[in-house]
């Protein structure tokens, strides 16, 4: 009997933010809230599991569904207690990831701008997921 492979090829077609910041995780959430108009909510952590670890990692991640305008947006630390979700980008504390039919690329620069406001925010900067070694860690 042959040997078959399984080849999965993952859609990488969101905007993705990356937020430095030494806030709590709920505190982010607040003031993005606040300042872009969201409504995210606390789910359950994002689980990820390492062949080298035994025990898989969770990330914060909170969710916004904003049916009307079709888009979904998700807010999830770089951080947990065994690690970092994407080694690369390690300066960066948490993603926003923004998935949207046709999102503009005016209303993206806005958001950053907005997120820039937030007075405990040192940075937050566009990054491209397709080039990151670790985009899987993404996948929601």
């Amino acid at each position: 009997m042959g040997k078959h492979t399984l080849e999965i090829e993952y859609d990488y077609s969101f905007v993705l933010i990356g937020i430095s910041s030494h806030e709590k995780d709920y505190r982010i959430c607040w003031a993005l809230n606040n300042k872009l108009e969201l409504e995210l909510v606390k789910t359950e952590s994002l689980e990820i599991k390492e062949k080298k670890l035994d025990n898989p990692s969770h990330y914060a991640l909170f969710v916004c569904n904003r049916e009307e305008e079709f888009s979904e947006y998700f807010l999830i630390a770089n951080r947990s207690e065994k690690g970092i979700l994407i080694p690369e980008q390690k300066q960066m504390d948490y993603f926003l990831i923004i998935k949207e039919e046709e999102i503009k690329e005016e209303k993206v620069t806005d958001l950053i701008k907005k997120i820039k406001e937030i007075t405990f925010v040192q940075t937050a900067v566009r990054i491209d997921a397709s080039k990151l070694k670790s985009k899987q860690n993404l996948i929601l």
